[in-house]
């Protein structure tokens, strides 16, 4: 289970939105079959969410290590068919999981390399081909 440190309030009015590590979350309650998935509650707005909002397990009702299962045959790069039989679920469950766990990942990739910029790059493969001693060789 993620510490909540690892959270932020996710109301935009809120003056801790998008802030990690800060201590304005509170577990409100648990919910789900096993009561594992907490309802979150920020103590500056007063807004509740679940800990599984704006990620790849939102609205899924699918058991968590499944949903991590799929994921990572994915990023293993199976196809979805494969996953289906492999796992024993339908075809549209993994559809939708690429689907929110591609537009996941960019949302957390902005967030992460949000203010890097370049100042230099390098194009070292930018030829195919090299000359050596006037012949041209291929690689």
């Amino acid at each position: 289970m993620k510490p909540l440190s690892e959270f932020c309030c996710i109301n935009q009015d809120c003056s801790e939105h998008g802030e990690r590590g800060g201590e304005n979350l509170r577990v409100h309650q648990t919910y789900g079959k096993s009561d594992t998935i907490r309802l979150l509650e920020c103590k500056v707005c007063g807004r509740k969410f679940s800990e599984r909002a704006h990620t790849a397990l939102s609205g899924s009702r699918l058991p968590g290590d499944k949903i991590i299962s799929i994921l990572h045959h994915l990023s293993e790069g199976c196809g979805q068919r494969q996953i289906c039989r492999l796992l024993g679920v339908s075809r549209d469950a993994v559809g939708r999981l690429t689907l929110i766990a591609g537009d996941h990942a960019r949302a957390l990739h902005d967030e992460l390399v949000r203010g890097v910029q370049v100042k230099e790059a390098q194009a070292d493969e930018k030829w195919n081909f090299v000359e050596n001693k006037g012949e041209v060789v291929h690689r």
